[in-house]
């Protein structure tokens, strides 16, 4: 799990502001269900249900949304969800090498030649002499595979991203 000291001062400063402006004007030091309604009415969102209130509120599967989450709790969840944002750009970066400029659609929706990267992916010696098969390799992507008008099969690495790294 990240660190609250593996975090940029910015990215605590940007904790901190976070923090100081869903606790709103009770000052409380503690983000309830009340500061979140009240964060969403400010931002003309709609407002969750109570159930989606109290899952905001949920840390490691314990609920604490009847006294709210403390700075402390709310910075360890931050610093968990910025190492999931490094993790996904070291993964996107690595599939890219797979990706023409021609295949990055809008929003850098990134899809890449199947045969290419599985071809990759299965000639790769695993600790043990082991090899991943091409079988194993089609199970892992799954749902994650498209074509393309020209025939091509594409993996759709974003999709991917988006599904197995949350």
């Amino acid at each position: 799990m990240t660190s609250l000291g593996s975090l940029s001062a910015n990215q605590k400063t940007q904790i901190r502001n976070a923090f100081t402006l869903i606790d709103g004007e009770s000052r409380d030091s503690l983000i309830t269900k009340e500061d979140l309604k009240n964060i969403y009415s400010s931002i003309d969102l709609k407002q969750p249900t109570d159930s989606q209130l109290t899952k905001m509120l949920t840390i490691d599967n314990k609920d604490c949304s009847k006294k709210g989450i403390t700075f402390a709790q709310f910075s360890n969840i931050l610093a968990k969800e910025f190492s999931f944002i490094e993790e996904k750009s070291v993964i996107y970066d690595s599939l890219k090498v797979f990706a023409n400029d021609d295949k990055l659609d809008n929003g850098d929706d990134l899809q890449v030649d199947l045969n290419e990267l599985k071809d990759s992916c299965c000639s790769i010696t695993l600790p043990e002499n082991k090899k991943l098969s091409r079988s194993s390799f089609d199970t892992l992507v799954k749902g994650f595979t498209s074509q393309t008008m020209d025939g091509k099969k594409v993996f759709l690495a974003s999709k991917w991203i988006e599904a197995y790294i949350d």
